[in-house]
């Protein structure tokens, strides 16, 4: 479909007055990115803005808008890995906000003191309402440059953006014709308390593994969990299945001896890594994270839950750091909080005000069915952000609420061997889940009857491994003979 002047877009006026188109300007075609016109829209109420990117030439008829991570702070552009490849090569008009405010460029210590949770609007904003306040001006946007509406609209999000697609598929199942969840984070008050705890274990005085304990924990956890899959190839298909007991690595008598063996403050880690806690009065839980890749330095274990003495964790874990910040900004409004001392049953009530906004974990999704759109969940299975248990957790919920055959009809899970969070791993983290998505929301055909794979790819971009992406409960099993890296080897099975 032709394009308006995108230059011509500037000055405009969106909603009655209520935001600003402050730059529009036209991106010429480069690396196989097509050509499209870079809009720039601030609320004129607020500091929430979002940008939008229209193809020039050969649109689609369609928009996405795309969800943020972390703290957000800026709007994530759907060239980064662990958004749908399709969303570019076929020629979305997409938009993504930056969550409610602006962020220094560089994810600095200041970026994770959450500073801004202390502005009602800006919190608001983050925790729950960006996308849906400003979708009216985005599809208003498309309007003013195509000369026609979207024919449909649709969203993905990975980790903080996984929790803006659970808060848009259960809060305002009205916005979207489907709905990718990547990485779902809607229990965040969970996984920020998880955080917490596990933070208090690994700074603890010796509580840290170093990278030797690290790889004898992971060599442990593959020597007894990989083949369960039928192929020992250092990627854990079945690793909720996996009853490793740390223990069996305890040093004699629990004081550290070496690199051989655990202390009895490592052992607690694993363990408290690995199981799961509630609050005392029941309302704020998390079921802990699975074994697997405890010595991968960037995802996995590594990527979250190991000390980086780098700032601007500095000797910190980015669980603690992302936790600190929930805490002093979020919950107690104290820059100076030693979180390491703070424990949430004393504290209810800003739990409960905050988790009101924040949590998206209902799993009653009957009026997203009942306008027949459709959701994808998908997680990492070495996750150690938003833990794939969680995920899974959420998913029997909504099976339980709705019955099996209403919740296939709405949403299909999908976990992803040896893949840490949003995207990297041991296991092939690739996946076209818009394509999958919009096949079933336009043709009726369900991602699970799709043959979708996921793909890993090498340093030069070119697929190197394929795997059947397998709906839960079933996993991708080796058939005994064949290719492991290609995806004909491998059967979803329940066993």
């Amino acid at each position: 479909m032709a394009s308006g002047n995108c230059e011509a877009l500037k000055g405009r006026q969106l909603g009655q007055q209520q935001a600003t188109i402050l730059e529009a300007v036209a991106v010429p075609e480069k690396d196989g990115i097509p050509a499209y016109c870079h809009v720039n829209v601030k609320l004129n109420d607020s500091t929430l803005r979002f940008e939008g990117r229209l193809p020039l030439s050969g649109w689609n008829g369609k928009m996405v808008a795309l969800g943020g991570g972390g703290y957000k702070g800026e709007p994530f552009p759907p060239t980064r890995p662990y958004f749908s490849p399709s969303i570019v090569a076929e020629r979305y008009a997409t938009m993504a906000t930056n969550g409610g405010y602006d962020a220094p460029g560089a994810r600095d210590a200041k970026y994770f003191r959450a500073e801004f949770a202390y502005d009602p609007v800006k919190l608001a904003d983050y925790t729950y309402l960006s996308i849906h306040r400003t979708l009216p001006f985005g599809k208003e946007l498309v309007q003013a440059f195509y000369g026609a509406a979207a024919k449909k609209n649709y969203f993905e999000g990975c980790s903080a953006g996984g929790a803006e697609a659970m808060m848009l598929s259960q809060r305002f199942p009205g916005d979207f014709d489907g709905i990718v969840a990547r990485a779902p984070a809607g229990n965040f008050m969970g996984l920020f308390l998880q955080f917490n705890r596990i933070s208090k274990a690994v700074l603890a005085p010796g509580g840290a593994l170093n990278p030797a304990k690290q790889k004898l924990l992971a060599d442990a956890v593959l020597a007894q969990c990989d083949a369960m899959d039928g192929l020992a190839d250092r990627i854990l298909s079945k690793p909720m299945a996996c009853k490793f007991d740390p223990a069996t690595l305890r040093c004699p008598g629990g004081a550290d001896a070496g690199d051989k063996c655990l202390s009895d403050a490592q052992v607690h880690t694993v363990r408290t890594a690995t199981s799961g806690f509630s609050t005392a009065d029941g309302a704020w839980s998390h079921p802990g994270y699975n074994v697997g890749a405890e010595d991968n330095p960037t995802k996995g274990w590594g990527e979250y839950l190991w000390p980086n003495p780098n700032p601007p964790m500095s000797g910190r874990s980015l669980q603690a750091i992302f936790s600190e910040g929930f805490v002093r900004s979020f919950i107690m409004r104290d820059p100076n909080l030693d979180t390491m001392r703070w424990n949430p049953d004393e504290w209810r009530a800003p739990l409960h005000v905050v988790g009101t906004m924040f949590n998206a974990f209902d799993p009653d999704l009957s009026a997203l069915r009942a306008r027949g759109a459709k959701l994808i969940l998908w997680n990492g299975e070495h996750d150690t952000a938003v833990s794939p248990r969680d995920t899974v957790r959420y998913y029997g919920e909504v099976v339980k609420k709705m019955g099996q055959a209403a919740a296939d009809d709405t949403v299909e899970l999908f976990l992803a061997p040896g893949v840490g969070h949003c995207s990297g791993g041991t296991g092939p983290d690739r996946a076209d889940l818009m394509k999958a998505l919009v096949t079933w929301a336009e043709q009726g055909t369900p991602p699970s009857r799709q043959g979708v794979v996921h793909t890993g790819l090498d340093s030069a971009g070119k697929p190197v491994q394929t795997r059947p992406m397998c709906k839960f409960p079933s996993y991708a099993r080796y058939k005994g003979a064949g290719n492991p890296n290609t995806a004909e080897s491998f059967a979803c099975s329940t066993e």
